[in-house]
């Protein structure tokens, strides 16, 4: 079979997956190789982060952003009326700029389906436009997400230039929330954002391969990755766990640690959940303590992945032996019976226990561990606090000489921002490339 050329995978992509055709006229310099896509709905500073780009060190090849201004046919009046002036601010601001290496694009996609109208399409408006703005020059370049409430660092450009420059097809980029001018909202920013990084340490510790952080506005993919993964989903929220767990696993997935992305900690009313939603919580609720996932939870979890190379090539009755050593949460969540019938169907269809660990993987995605984490959850390790958790998590992370001492009577507020600052420099370690496979076997 005939190995389709960049070209044909975008042509093929537009014709199966894309939502529409290309909008923007203007030719894409020839030596392009980044394009950032940042989806803009009821924003009250798109300015600014444009600003924030602008005010980046210069690369040595254009970079084009294109920012999807959206909304839905449902849209509130005082949606539209802000999309309305938005447009009007980044053009002014727009027209007074003169960058060498950096242009701006502006597209109005407006009147969404109710039913896909959210951050999924607009981002999949963006990046498809970037796929084919790439497919113009005949270049695979990369395609960088960004929100319109974020700011970067000064080297952010320049880092995705060299990352994309080494081959990367998919990265995810360090970030950290922006402290807000509300006490209380800063303790909501800095708890959940403890948390996330507690999810993604634990998963690391417990050895499941797909560990790393799915945010929306720090991640990044080569448009020939984009284009033969069929393109970002169309999800109203959680679009980006879905399409980083879909594009990471093809392969030459890197962690860009040396710069970073700084999202806003402020409330949303735009997305069911997420980070906007989660701060929206915090303010509701009268605890001053975000409750999350026992640790123990995770060492069930590490039991049962520490079994899995003893699935190869195994038969019903040692399967069986295997099965019932597994801790109680992993039998109620993985049933004998799909166990059975996932591990034979395996078996049957691999020679090696390479392509069986990456099977198994593909059926134990990060969506299925995310299920049962919640099962776990909800049947067996009630929540306990951030604190609890994540001290835990470290001192199971830590080596020994490591371990988290005794806060004494230090206040809450400054035992999560200590421990932040831990799993912050945790994840900072862990930049470069990142080799699934070698993590399989």
């Amino acid at each position: 079979m005939k190995t389709k050329t960049f070209q044909e995978k975008v042509d093929f992509y537009q014709e199966r997956f894309g939502y529409q055709s290309a909008k923007i006229s203007s030719p894409l310099p020839a030596d392009t190789q980044i394009i950032v896509v940042i989806p803009c709905f009821d924003e009250p500073d798109l300015v600014g982060t444009l600003e924030s780009l602008a005010q980046c060190t210069a690369t040595q090849t254009p970079v084009e952003v294109i920012v999807v201004v959206n909304q839905g046919v449902n849209a509130s009046s005082q949606a539209i009326a802000q999309n309305q002036k938005t447009i009007i601010q980044a053009t002014e601001w727009m027209s007074k700029q003169t960058f060498e290496k950096l242009s701006f694009h502006l597209l109005e996609a407006y009147d969404l389906p109710k039913k896909y109208a959210g951050v999924g399409l607009a981002r999949k408006i963006g990046m498809d436009e970037a796929l084919y703005r790439f497919g113009s020059i005949n270049y695979n370049g990369g395609i960088v997400c960004l929100d319109a409430d974020c700011r970067i660092a000064p080297n952010y450009l320049v880092a995705l230039e060299q990352t994309f420059a080494q081959g990367a097809q998919s990265a995810s980029i360090f970030f950290e929330h922006r402290l807000d001018t509300s006490p209380t909202l800063n303790q909501g920013i800095l708890q959940y954002e403890l948390f996330l990084r507690y999810y993604v340490a634990a998963l690391r510790f417990v050895g499941y391969p797909y560990a790393y952080h799915t945010i929306g506005s720090s991640m990044a993919v080569c448009a020939e990755t984009y284009a033969i993964s069929g393109g970002m989903n169309r999800r109203k929220a959680g679009e980006d766990f879905y399409f980083l767990h879909k594009v990471a696993p093809l392969g030459k997935y890197y962690e860009i640690a040396q710069t970073a992305v700084y999202p806003s900690s402020r409330t949303s009313h735009r997305v069911p959940f997420g980070t906007g939603k989660a701060q929206q919580k915090w303010l509701d609720q009268a605890s001053e303590m975000l409750f999350t996932y026992d640790p123990q939870t995770f060492v069930d979890l590490q039991v049962f992945l520490n079994v899995t190379r003893k699935l190869f090539k195994t038969d019903e009755a040692s399967l069986k032996t295997i099965y019932e050593d597994l801790p109680a949460s992993i039998q109620a969540f993985f049933a004998w019976e799909e166990l059975l019938l996932q591990v034979n169907t395996l078996n049957k269809q691999t020679a090696q226990l390479e392509s069986f660990l990456k099977r198994w993987f593909h059926w134990l995605d990060g969506l299925k561990v995310l299920k049962y984490v919640h099962f776990a959850r909800d049947e067996f390790y009630p929540e306990v606090s951030i604190l609890e958790a994540a001290e835990k998590m470290l001192n199971m992370v830590k080596p020994k000489k490591e371990i988290v001492q005794d806060v004494g009577v230090q206040s809450a507020e400054g035992i999560v921002e200590g421990l932040l600052a831990k799993y912050r420099a945790i994840d900072r370690a862990q930049q470069g490339w990142v080799d699934f496979m070698q993590k399989f076997v």
